[in-house]
């Protein structure tokens, strides 16, 4: 009897190689990696690993090209026609011309400390594409970046749900706008994620059979998205959602699922623009559970919307300086602390820094200029034309439902950044759905399947070969200082900052971090701090003054330094000058930002030129009204001349917005005893001792 055995109607995909193990490595690793015992926890070791894989894929990537023979040197040549490598090629030029020209070139190469979104981190995310689509070799090799790039996004969704559930056994600091920020760090970055993800997931969903667990993933996805109430990943993933079903409508001729998906949109479109009316009909409405809460995140006369429109126009007038490159990337902090708008201060509090316009036009103005946003356009519309021609010709569904997943997400993402920022995990995501769809895009098509190969001509044997090794050696070389120094050196820096270790120690822990990055200004400013609370004055002042050198534009490293020297003026008066000029320094770098303002004047103040304080101290006041120390001080300089009733007014306000303040209080009765008030006095002496004991 003989037995008939099927047939395998799919060959079998390539076996993984060394380079696509590290690609897909990059998908799964770059958005889940945090390092809990750092400063920064989330952006630099983000960071920093996809610049040290990257460097690898690209010295294995060159080994194989090296060693390849002549028709697989053809096929890599005739990549150059693919209407998505010059636009991309051209984009990272720019940068590159940016960061040769900006006006910090050292925060423009590595990054600022905050973000790291240096000219390392920008070129590897064009790299990344590069390196990636010559790797997409056969659709099952894009279904599997495709399936890795949704389901990566399982365990960042898993941590986000029990953060809203109070479970997070590692405790981060959230922002006031939700608990939910999971392993990207904020609930908004988080929220961009996942706009990203979940078109992917709903394209998944269109063609795999087993859809139980995606569509409870996709579940997953919508009600972390939501509890992060980051409005614009909402409007994102609006967009997103209609784009999906408008295109997947079309493509197979649904005209209910488009008439459905619109009707939402404009329902939904219809919701936000009733939250927002000045004065909402139905006055109950506000009252409705829940509702509230979205009326005030969509009001655009305080909080963050206003913050942002202020924003970008103070920004406009800086792209206006500088329109063809730019500042540089990562230099929007110092630019715009120059024109700092006082306002911010009403909207979002004293601490707030802007480093982002929080536009993806205005930000990519202020990195690169018109040239980086006209060809970052260019990238965007290659793919639009791309998109749009394959969607047309898809004769499989499969096809069709890579193109829409990849043409939502791209479009949600878009309507997302208008009042947003990209981080490590949002770009990075980004640039691979490009590398997918330009490979997905290639000229002359791809073979639906993979075609057999012999076990000694296979791919992953010539990339592991000599010449590959040899080059992801000196990259690994090259690496190791270029990022994994730097998260060493934060380790060492979040252990300077303990205060419940022994300052040796901790002085110990600052000296390894500025000796393992020494160009980072935040790692000396805060061995400066240890020396101080150590006793040594002296290497204090001489850690922050190389802080200085190494952030000359920076107002808060000298205020930094200003505040170091009027802590020593307490011990040696002679120092007062100093501070004073540190803080004139600040203040000349920020003029509009009232902290250092109040700080230069009090140094004024305590050097007995009462007429300079008592104007700089009014000028801190003029920028922000609601500064009760301010109002503190300019009593303390007003009293000292005499001027009793322009005391009390200052002591007034400063009561009025900070009434736990027992200075205040210390000084009103002082000037009731001036006035012979004995009653008013006791009163007030009474209240700052109260305030007084309850200091624990």
């Amino acid at each position: 009897m003989i037995t008939v055995r099927p047939m395998r109607l799919l060959p079998r995909s390539p076996p993984l190689d060394v380079t696509e193990v590290l690609l897909l490595v990059v998908v799964f690793a770059v958005p889940v990696t945090v390092v809990p015992w750092a400063s920064n926890a989330f952006e630099l070791p983000k960071a920093a690993l996809l610049c040290f894989l990257v460097l690898i894929l690209a010295a294995l990537g060159l080994g194989q090209f090296l060693i390849a023979d002549r028709q697989r040197r053809l096929r890599w040549r005739a990549g150059w026609r693919h209407p998505l490598l010059w636009p991309v090629v051209a984009f990272s030029l720019a940068l590159v011309l940016a960061t040769l020209q900006s006006t910090n070139l050292l925060v423009s190469l590595r990054g600022s400390y905050e973000r790291q979104q240096g000219l390392l981190t920008q070129l590897a995310y064009p790299t990344l594409l590069l390196l990636t689509v010559p790797l997409l070799r056969t659709r099952q090799q894009m279904a599997r970046l495709w399936e890795a790039l949704v389901w990566t996004s399982a365990p960042v969704v898993a941590y986000g749900l029990l953060q809203a559930l109070g479970v997070d056994p590692l405790g981060w600091q959230t922002d006031a706008t939700s608990p939910v920020l999971s392993t990207l760090g904020r609930a908004n970055f988080l929220g961009s994620y996942l706009v990203l993800m979940a078109p992917l997931t709903g394209g998944l969903l269109l063609i795999n059979r087993r859809r139980s667990l995606l569509a409870l993933l996709l579940l997953g996805q919508l009600t972390c998205l939501a509890l992060t109430l980051a409005r614009g990943a909402w409007i994102g993933l609006a967009a997103a959602l209609l784009t999906l079903a408008l295109a997947w409508a079309w493509h197979t001729g649904q005209r209910r699922l488009a008439a459905m998906a619109l009707g939402t949109t404009l329902l939904l479109l219809a919701l936000l623009v009733l939250l927002n009316l000045p004065q909402r009909p139905l006055g109950s409405l506000a009252d409705l559970p829940g509702l509230d809460r979205l009326a005030s995140l969509s009001d655009t006369r305080a909080g963050s919307s206003a913050a942002r429109l202020t924003i970008w126009r103070a920004t406009l007038p800086l792209l206006q300086a500088r329109p063809w490159l730019g500042y540089g990337p990562d230099t929007m902090r110092t630019t715009f602390a120059a024109v700092y708008p006082p306002q911010l201060v009403y909207y979002q509090g004293r601490q707030t820094v802007v480093d982002r316009a929080h536009n993806l036009w205005l930000d990519l103005g202020m990195s690169a200029g018109l040239l980086g946003i006209l060809t970052f356009t260019a990238v965007l519309a290659a793919f639009i034309r791309m998109a749009w021609r394959a969607l047309r010709a898809a004769c499989d569904r499969w096809t069709a439902a890579a193109w829409t997943a990849l043409l939502a997400a791209v479009t949600g993402h878009l309507v997302d950044l208008q009042v947003s920022f990209d981080v490590t995990a949002t770009a990075a995501t980004f640039w691979l759905m490009l590398a997918l769809a330009a490979a997905l895009g290639r000229p002359g098509g791809l073979p639906a399947t993979a075609k057999p190969v012999s076990q000694g001509n296979q791919p992953g044997a010539r990339a592991t070969g000599p010449v590959g090794y040899l080059l992801g050696g000196i990259a690994l070389a090259l690496a190791i200082p270029l990022t994994v120094q730097p998260v060493l050196a934060d380790l060492a820096h979040w252990q300077a900052q303990q205060s419940r270790q022994p300052l040796t120690a901790r002085l110990e822990a600052a000296e390894r971090a500025v000796r393992l990055n020494p160009a980072e200004p935040t790692y000396r400013l805060t061995l400066a701090a240890v020396a101080v609370q150590r006793g040594d004055w002296s290497a204090g002042e001489a850690a922050a003054r190389q802080a200085v050198a190494l952030a000359p534009d920076d107002a808060v490293v000298w205020a930094a330094l200003g505040d170091l020297e009027a802590r020593w003026g307490a011990l040696d008066s002679s120092r007062l000058a100093i501070a004073e000029q540190a803080y004139q320094e600040a203040s000349r770098r920020a003029p509009t930002i009232a902290a250092y303002h109040t700080a230069r004047g009090l140094i004024l103040v305590q050097q007995g030129r009462l007429a300079a304080g008592t104007t700089t101290l009014q000028r801190a006041i003029d920028l922000d009204a609601t500064d009760g120390v301010a109002y503190t001080y300019l009593g303390d300089a007003w009293l000292a001349q005499a001027q009793i009733f322009e005391a009390l007014a200052a002591y007034d306000q400063a009561i009025r917005w900070l009434p736990t303040l027992g200075r205040a209080y210390v000084g009103l009765a002082r000037c009731y005893e001036q006035l012979g008030n004995v009653g008013a006095a006791e009163a007030m002496w009474a209240r700052a001792r109260q305030l007084a004991e309850a200091v624990p």
